[in-house]
């Protein structure tokens, strides 16, 4: 099984591969934004709310920011989608990563290790 702070690790090296990816390929700024958000929104829901979920099910208010972060996330990544998005849709995308990097870091100080297993 995946551990949180392995997914979070994962999903921290494909963001750093997005922006890499991005700056060697002469992406815009909109390309870079949307496929952060994409990714961010399928890592989490597939993959790191779960495993936060069945870890640590009575931390909900960790897990309840997160999915807050994850709507905003996904309202922003939609405006992206249109030609005519508001100018601050890419400052706004880049501030919910960091948001959501900052909760998931601190999730994964209290994930269980295996001197707390029963």
């Amino acid at each position: 099984m995946t551990t949180l702070r392995q997914e979070i690790d994962r999903w921290e090296a494909d963001l750093e591969n997005i922006a890499s990816t991005s700056q060697s390929d002469d992406w815009f700024l909109e390309e870079q934004r949307l496929t952060e958000a994409l990714h961010t929104l399928t890592a989490f829901r597939g993959r790191i709310v779960p495993i936060l979920t069945a870890e640590q099910p009575n931390d909900r208010i960790i897990v309840d920011e997160i999915e807050h972060l994850l709507d905003h996330l996904q309202d922003l990544r939609d405006h992206l989608y249109r030609t005519v998005h508001p100018p601050n849709c890419h400052q706004e995308v880049a501030e919910t990563l960091a948001a959501l990097r900052a909760l998931s870091r601190v999730a994964a100080r209290f994930e269980p290790t295996l001197e707390d297993a029963p």
